[in-house]
């Protein structure tokens, strides 16, 4: 049997978390072993682990941009992971690829130089890529990951996971506006993770979101980065799904979405 891909929220709340919704980040798997990250908040091992993820699995990070609810959790990241592998007396020798657009890359860079002197960021193999909309963003022999620009108060993107072929597509619109960018990004995905903070400078309503789905033609619409309040989730979905006729939830953490 072939394990389908999926996407499992470690968060899905907006700026504000409460303590049952943390910021959003998502990890983002294709078969076991194979799991990428798409920003980095909270305490990202312990959340990979109840996601029953292993952290040292993890083949690389996509951070959206450089907002403090994206990003905080990196150094925390970090260490966890090379704490991990003296546990286990392994070696990190893969390298750990960073993605972003080059000026958020600039930042987590900057960020990562605040911790180097301490010395335990030496035993890391940290690779900085540059990501455009322009070139496929990463390439391995199951998958295939592309992104595009987002329209936010900082420099952000959008990502598409792609199985080879274009068989399967997941798409995380990070924080934005509604764009042609990424509803172009989005076209004919199996599912769409849409922001749906609420209408307003850099950000999408759920009634946005789903007009993005539906011009899209996604299969499945889940809106993310939202309050954690339950009224308000509820509004929500009942505002995107009278813009798209196709299903529609409210992203749940630790659940897992087939694409």
């Amino acid at each position: 049997m072939v394990e389908s891909p999926w996407v499992i929220p470690l968060g899905t709340s907006s700026a504000l978390p409460n303590s049952d919704y943390g910021n959003t980040y998502l990890a983002v798997g294709v078969s076991s072993g194979r799991h990428w990250l798409v920003d980095c908040a909270d305490s990202p091992i312990p959340r990979l682990m109840r996601a029953g993820i292993d952290p040292l699995e993890v083949e690389g990070i996509f951070i959206t941009h450089f907002h403090p609810d994206h990003v905080y959790g990196l150094p925390a990241y970090w260490l966890g992971l090379r704490m991990l592998a003296q546990d286990r007396g392994v070696a990190l020798s893969r390298p750990i690829p960073v993605c972003a657009r080059q000026e958020t890359l600039s930042d987590v860079k900057a960020l990562a130089a605040i911790f180097r002197p301490q010395g335990w960021l030496a035993d890391l193999p940290l690779v900085y890529q540059p990501v455009s909309a322009e070139d496929p963003s990463a390439e391995t022999e199951s998958l295939r990951i592309r992104s595009a620009p987002g329209n936010h108060s900082l420099p952000s993107m959008a990502v598409r996971f792609e199985l080879p072929g274009g068989s399967h597509a997941f798409v995380y619109s990070g924080d934005t506006e509604p764009t042609s960018a990424v509803e172009q990004l989005a076209r004919g995905a199996n599912l769409l993770f849409h922001e749906a903070t609420g209408a307003g400078e850099g950000h999408s309503s759920p009634g946005e979101a789903g007009t993005v789905a539906a011009l899209a033609g996604v299969e499945r619409l889940v809106l993310i980065h939202l309050p954690g309040d339950a009224a308000l989730r509820a509004e929500a979905r009942a505002e995107a799904q009278a813009q798209f006729g196709g299903p529609v939830e409210v992203a749940e953490p630790f659940q897992r979405y087939a694409w």
